[in-house]
């Protein structure tokens, strides 16, 4: 991947929570001393059940959620894709990206950036 004229090597991941296994994964991981830019995120969301459900794109585990949504009962699945940028959106140093939802509805995020 080409950045203002730099080559960086293209980080790509994937986290799939349902309503079993709990409210948080690690889309990518962060790397000590590096900071980690998201170019691009595809979203995908089952039905919504409940009134309050949410989902949280965040800047480490428990970290600052820079995407955060909540809507309405039975709202169906949805494909949210999200493009931030030819640079990227950066995250903290040595941070990686998370997704945390509610416990009623299974999402997957897949991201795709690079490190720097």
């Amino acid at each position: 991947m080409e950045i203002r004229g730099h080559q960086y090597a293209a980080i790509q991941g994937s986290v799939f929570i349902d309503s079993a296994s709990g409210t948080e994964g690690e889309v990518i991981a962060g790397k000590a001393g590096k900071t980690l830019y998201i170019n691009y995120m595809v979203i995908s969301i089952s039905e919504w059940k409940n009134q309050s459900d949410y989902i949280e794109i965040r800047d480490g585990s428990g970290g600052y959620a820079f995407i955060n949504f909540e809507v309405g009962a039975n709202y169906g699945t949805r494909i949210y894709p999200v493009f931030l940028g030819e640079y990227g959106y950066s995250l903290t140093q040595g941070n990686g990206l998370f997704a945390n939802s509610t416990a009623t509805q299974d999402i997957t995020v897949t991201a795709l950036g690079y490190y720097k």
